[in-house]
């Protein structure tokens, strides 16, 4: 079973496969995919962290806050990634839309 490879957002695979029509939806349906996960899990330790500062378990609300602003930072790069996937999808629509004025 091969794995998927975490990659850096700017790395060279990425850039290439953003600027391919064919590639470009497959990375905004992964991209998308990923960005709610995160959302999910900082929606669940928003949650986590009121319930437990409101029965004063401070210590797992810290742990709870922790998951907020790490599942938070995250989401942000997912969000990022989409909207740079979305400009790349406009501009070639707006190209394509355009006549030559040669």
């Amino acid at each position: 079973m091969n794995l998927p490879k975490l990659e850096d957002m700017n790395s060279e695979r990425f850039l290439e496969e953003a600027f391919d029509e064919t590639f470009r939806a497959q990375w905004v349906k992964k991209a998308r995919i990923r960005r709610n996960v995160y959302m999910g899990l900082f929606i669940v330790g928003m949650l986590c962290m009121f319930y437990t500062a409101i029965t004063s378990w401070m210590t797992l609300c810290i742990l709870s806050l922790f998951l907020a602003t790490v599942s938070l930072v995250v989401m942000s790069k997912y969000e990022t990634q989409l909207q740079f996937l979305t400009v790349l999808q406009l501009r070639d629509a707006r190209k394509n839309s355009e006549p030559d004025h040669s």
